[in-house]
């Protein structure tokens, strides 16, 4: 992993036991964050009050790939659903036409991907963990220090919207082969800003952006490479309107 960057979130897979291993090493500073504090405000508080006139006939709390999982809202048990498998990563079904043409698309574009994760469970999401603290703690870090960085980017078992199988972390091979790692520094690249740009154009939205109102929204820094299915006509609301997930569910809970 390459020295001085501002947050390097290294990811590596490891074949291990028949099962991929996922890795992730974070170094929580200077974190890159859009900031205007003279409108940082009043934006917020106009997508708390946007209109709930016009949303997708199936904006709904209720519909399966508009499934809320963070922090806030952590899942108790494992979502049953259907999977599907790219490239060797699981992944929810649901979204497998509209991953196979986003993918499709890219390629088409001349920016090939790797998905690089998908969906992982509750117990695995816990393996994720102390593979990350055994990294800080190797660092020379403390337990509670290697615990606390660790969840500055690491969701705690049933709080990781991996856990649905929606989330999906793409990265452009241009930057993938090269660097292998999971870095915002990414978007820097054409092949990035194209699938982030085009997205919407398959039903998936950028779940972390680069705002500083979406980081206190979400709760996250931001990720040039999480993608969150959501279906077409969602994604393109919440594009249009620059609205995070979290924020989408205050909207449809207040047109119920």
């Amino acid at each position: 992993m390459r020295k001085n960057v501002g947050i390097v979130i290294g990811s590596a897979l490891i074949v291990l036991g028949g099962f991929w291993f996922y890795q992730q090493a974070v170094t929580p500073k200077n974190v890159p964050v859009e900031t205007n504090k003279a409108e940082s405000n009043v934006t917020t508080k106009n997508n708390a009050s946007k209109s709930k006139d016009g949303l997708p006939a199936d904006a709904t709390t209720d519909n399966p790939a508009l499934v809320l999982v963070n922090k806030k809202h952590p899942l108790k048990a494992e979502i049953d659903f259907e999977k599907a498998e790219m490239q060797g990563v699981t992944y929810n079904a649901l979204m497998k036409q509209s991953l196979t043409d986003f993918v499709n698309a890219a390629t088409e574009a001349g920016y090939p991907v790797t998905i690089v994760s998908a969906y992982r469970s509750i117990a695995y999401q816990q393996t994720v963990i102390d593979t990350q603290v055994a990294q800080y703690l190797a660092q020379g870090d403390s337990e509670d220090e290697a615990m606390e960085k660790t969840l500055e980017y690491i969701q705690t078992p049933g709080a990781s919207e991996h856990h649905t199988g929606l989330g999906v972390d793409i990265m452009a091979n241009e930057y993938w082969d090269v660097h292998h790692a999971l870095n915002p520094e990414a978007d820097e690249t054409k092949a990035q800003q194209w699938l982030i740009k085009h997205a919407p154009d398959y039903g998936f939205v950028l779940r972390y952006p680069k705002t500083a109102e979406g980081r206190e929204s979400t709760g996250i820094a931001y990720e040039s490479w999480h993608f969150r299915y959501v279906g077409v006509e969602n994604a393109q609301y919440m594009a249009k309107n620059n609205l995070t997930l979290e924020q989408y569910w205050d909207l449809m809970n207040q047109n119920k």
